[in-house]
């Protein structure tokens, strides 16, 4: 026994014959604190009984009435039901903590078998230790048996990615997100996109754990987003040849006759084919703008930078917008990026002519590791964000497409805005964009 424990059993023999004694309150007041120190020495429920009971032993032939057996044996049971007072509460809140605890399991064990995600755990090893309904539905395999291994779930491509995956998190990495393509038990593939983190136990990663959705409709309505800006952009290429060469040639001849005509008129004639000739020019100056603005050559030519900075010029000397552009991308990107970065600004001043009243656009392109961040910033009449994009119809149809031009590069668009003070919209893409249109194989 404890020096602790005998120093309790030596005070609680004292309480108890002075309450055998007197038979006050402030005895059974005592009998309490002592109940209470007793847990906190995690003296045992039976051990405090045997305590009492040596204790009463103790003090019975040293009472003055030691004759009245009966009432000191009453007089006892009172003092240890106030000793014991403690332990019942402490049980009481002992039941009432577990049947929370099993209410919380249970909702837990709801949300885990209900969730249209799947959600598992995995041991140090890899193998599957638990998987939701979702788990059963979506692969095929049924928990009742072995589980499969990640050789046969995962495709092939994915298995090394899958596996620096497993790696990271088990050396304590961040919580990361990646798409993967798994096997289903009869064969088809499914792409998921996975968040996973370590379970750790005692600050040691015991496995991981985390949540899959299947994503392979949000692929599929990717690549038939990416297949429908192909199309447009190779319709804009053909459109911008045919005004460039075919609407060009075609003047040139005009010019030619017209000068042919020239020299048959008298002076009035020649006055009005002269007018006409400079309205002819500036028709060949729009159509180039425009052939430049569909599908400008210095685009595939010198790249972003120099693209934008030519389209900003004929905005500016067309609107009277002063435009600065600043930047650099670190030598060529992509050119898939490249053409949706083009676009997205194309839009964006096509909107601040429209609707912002700006006296001043920047546009800044950096190249930081390997992602582009874009930001174009006017001073103009600015306006509510949520508002906007939740119109229905063909309001805010703008800053839609600029977000939807980047979902097949994996890239990310931020605006922000309130009336009257500006606009700035925020975008990052990576600046290898091939791999967005890279898909698993079989699909």
């Amino acid at each position: 026994m404890k020096a602790s424990q005998r120093e309790l059993m030596r005070q609680y023999e004292s309480a108890l014959r002075t309450y055998l004694e007197k038979k006050d309150d402030m005895a059974l007041e005592e009998a309490y604190e002592l109940g209470r120190r007793a847990l906190r020495l995690e003296i045992s429920l039976i051990e405090m009984v045997t305590l009492h009971s040596d204790a009463f032993n103790c003090s019975l032939p040293k009472l003055p009435e030691a004759g009245d057996k009966s009432g000191a044996m009453k007089a006892s049971e009172r003092f240890l039901i106030e000793t014991l007072t403690p332990y019942e509460m402490t049980i009481s809140g002992y039941r009432e903590t577990n049947a929370a605890l099993q209410a919380s399991e249970e909702r837990y064990r709801e949300l885990f078998e209900n969730a249209n995600d799947i959600v598992f755990t995995a041991d140090a090893e890899g193998r599957l230790t638990s998987i939701n309904r979702a788990g059963e539905r979506l692969t095929g395999y049924r928990r009742d048996e072995p589980p499969p291994i990640p050789v046969n779930l995962l495709a092939m491509e994915h298995i090394e990615e899958a596996a620096r995956i497993f790696q990271h998190l088990m050396a304590g990495g961040d919580p990361l997100t990646r798409e993967l393509e798994i096997l289903t038990k009869d064969g088809h593939s499914l792409t998921i996109e996975v968040s996973a983190r370590p379970i750790l136990n005692g600050g040691k990663v015991v496995g991981i754990q985390g949540i899959a959705r299947d994503v392979s409709e949000r692929k599929r309505a990717e690549q038939a987003l990416h297949r429908l800006n192909e199309a447009l952009e190779e319709r804009a290429k053909h459109i911008a040849h045919e005004l460039h060469d075919e609407a060009s040639q075609l003047l040139v001849s005009v010019h030619i006759a017209i000068d042919g005509m020239m020299n048959n008129l008298p002076p009035s004639g020649q006055q009005t084919i002269g007018e006409i000739k400079r309205l002819i020019e500036r028709i060949e100056t729009e159509l180039r703008r425009l052939s430049h603005e569909l599908r400008p050559t210095i685009l595939d030519d010198l790249g972003l930078v120099p693209a934008v900075e030519f389209l900003t010029q004929g905005v500016s000397k067309r609107f009277g917008i002063p435009i600065t552009v600043e930047g650099d991308t670190a030598g060529r990107i992509s050119p898939q990026v490249e053409v949706a970065l083009y676009r997205i600004i194309q839009e964006a001043l096509s909107n601040i002519n429209k609707h912002a009243r700006a006296a001043h656009v920047s546009i800044r392109i950096q190249k930081e590791q390997n992602k582009i961040h874009l930001t174009i910033t006017d001073d103009g009449a600015g306006f509510d964000v949520q508002s906007v994009l939740g119109q229905k119809g063909r309001s805010g149809l703008g800053l839609i497409g600029i977000r939807e031009r980047l979902i097949p590069l994996r890239g990310e668009c931020i605006i922000n805005s309130s009336p009257g003070k500006g606009t700035e919209i925020l975008v990052q893409v990576p600046s290898e964009g091939k791999d967005a249109y890279t898909y698993p194989s079989g699909r």
